[in-house]
């Protein structure tokens, strides 16, 4: 059984409250020290690492076709039963999905429809800004997966963003060359 240690004071410490001046004193601190703020969505944008799991993306061929071989082992696998797969046959034999639709009102982000893959089709990407005021526009089709964004080469940094002027309240990265900013960095540690 593991034990915590416990820290314990003499009676000197329990009448002078050295438990709450240890507190009281790292709070203070916080509130001394330069905030930690980000500023999103119009400024600035934290890209997420690799491992991070967002929106889906179909990965696609040097032809331009879809890995997908439409076998349905993403819809069966998923938990909470959210992807539509319809597959039919090409001319040369090949089979491909007719439909493929993902709610992601109903979606967990699990990444069980990506391990589930055979052909290495779909995938969880970098995007997480998904929300919105309309139901309809979270299933998301064939067409939507394929242009979505992929992972990111190198997550984990803040960077230069502004709010989309189109009108569909996401933040896009600020083209042109830009360095980033360790997020961890700004944060007081204690030695």
């Amino acid at each position: 059984m593991a034990r915590t240690g416990v820290k314990r004071h003499s009676w000197i410490g329990r009448i002078f409250f050295a438990d709450l001046l240890a507190g009281l004193r790292l709070t203070l601190g916080y509130m001394m020290s330069k905030t930690v703020t980000h500023h999103y969505p119009d400024y600035e944008k934290w890209v997420p690492y690799q491992r991070h799991r967002g929106h889906h993306f179909m990965n696609t061929n040097d032809q331009g076709e879809v890995n997908c071989v439409a076998c349905g082992l993403c819809s069966v696998i998923c938990p909470c039963d959210c992807i539509t797969v319809i597959p039919f046959e090409t001319e040369q034999g090949d089979r491909r999905p007719k439909v493929f639709d993902i709610d992601l009102a109903r979606c967990l982000y699990c990444g069980l429809c990506e391990d589930a893959c055979p052909a290495d089709a779909i995938k969880l990407g970098q995007e997480y800004e998904v929300s919105t005021t309309n139901r309809a526009t979270l299933k998301v089709h064939l067409e939507d997966l394929i242009a979505a964004p992929r992972k990111a080469e190198d997550g984990g940094l803040v960077r230069p963003a502004r709010l989309d002027s189109e009108g569909t309240q996401r933040s896009v990265l600020r083209s042109g060359p830009s360095t980033g900013l360790d997020w961890w960095s700004r944060i007081r540690r204690h030695k």
